[in-house]
């Protein structure tokens, strides 16, 4: 396998990660008007943003608020 092979395997995922996160951003800051449980918005922003893809799922698991 060389490096083209992996790269065009790769960048999809990348895409969807990075999508993820800015749904996670988005819905934090603009659709939810930093509602949010267990702790502060800022320190859901460094998850998202320093956890990637795990980081995003956790909001939407843990963070997000059902009002």
């Amino acid at each position: 396998m060389d490096i083209q092979q992996v790269i065009q395997f790769i960048w999809p995922l990348i895409l969807i990660q990075v999508l993820f996160q800015i749904y996670a951003l988005v819905d934090l800051t603009v659709i939810k008007k930093r509602q949010t449980k267990n702790l502060t918005p800022v320190i859901w922003i460094l998850i998202i943003v320093l956890g990637e893809i795990i980081g995003s799922a956790l909001y939407f698991l843990l963070g997000r608020s059902e009002e």
